[in-house]
């Protein structure tokens, strides 16, 4: 792809229902996570901060375990990363174990010519569209990826489940888009709107949005839409 690209690429939804729109210290500004949170949209687990410090929090018990991750796109994937191990458990010391080793000890190994990114990416899938960008999903539960390398996918079709696999210190999904695989040193983050969701704002209400990307920290939700956009989109999206 040209890494000028001028015209913001359009997706659909990786995941259905309502999910917490996150981008963490240490993200790309254009690479996103995904959590799904409780009743007030506050806590993403049934166990307490305390219980987390000083005790361990089972992945299940996470409201995003095992929610099906669908693919955004239409297009072919290039890679189906899986046979990786999920974390079985967070707490803070572990947290700052994964954070460590991801920071100062990631060294990715080439496998069958391929660099192996699973300890960092965890499970993941990319799929590349008609129009040669490439859609990076991580962090899927191990063994649960349903497509292979070279299988053409639509949008919407299950592709895995969400884990806590890789660099990853809670379960969640990460989500970016790169405008190529040839040679992963030289790949590029590239922005992307969504086609729609729904926003909650801050009286309560669902507002309705297409081409566009939710606020960092909102509460989202995948669903089909057919009135008009109450968020701006933005200018020359294509799709994909």
């Amino acid at each position: 792809m040209d890494s000028d690209h001028k015209k913001i690429i359009t997706i659909g939804a990786p995941l259905e229902g309502e999910w917490k729109y996150l981008n963490p210290p240490g993200h790309h500004p254009y690479a996103f996570d995904f959590v799904k949170t409780d009743d007030d949209n506050k806590k993403t687990r049934g166990k307490s901060l305390l219980h987390f410090i000083f005790n361990k929090i089972p992945s299940n018990e996470y409201y995003c375990w095992e929610e099906p991750v669908l693919s955004p796109v239409n297009g072919e994937v290039i890679r189906a990363g899986d046979n990786w191990h999920d974390h079985k458990y967070t707490n803070l010391w572990n947290t700052i174990k994964i954070w460590y080793n991801a920071t100062y000890k990631f060294r990715p190994r080439k496998e069958d010519g391929v660099l192996d990114i699973r300890p960092n990416a965890g499970n993941h899938v990319m799929i590349k569209t008609d129009s040669g960008y490439i859609v990076f999903l991580a962090h899927l539960k191990n063994n649960s990826i349903t497509v292979k390398q070279g299988q053409r996918v639509s949008e919407g079709e299950q592709i895995g489940l969400v884990g806590n696999s890789g660099n990853s210190t809670a379960p969640h999904l990460h989500i970016n888009i790169f405008n190529q695989m040839e040679d992963p040193f030289t790949s590029k983050v590239l922005p992307f709107v969504f086609s729609d969701y729904h926003m909650l704002g801050s009286l309560g209400e669902w507002e309705n949005c297409t081409d566009s990307v939710p606020k960092v920290g909102a509460l989202i939700k995948f669903m089909r839409i057919t009135n008009h956009s109450k968020c701006t989109p933005q200018s020359g999206a294509i799709s994909n």
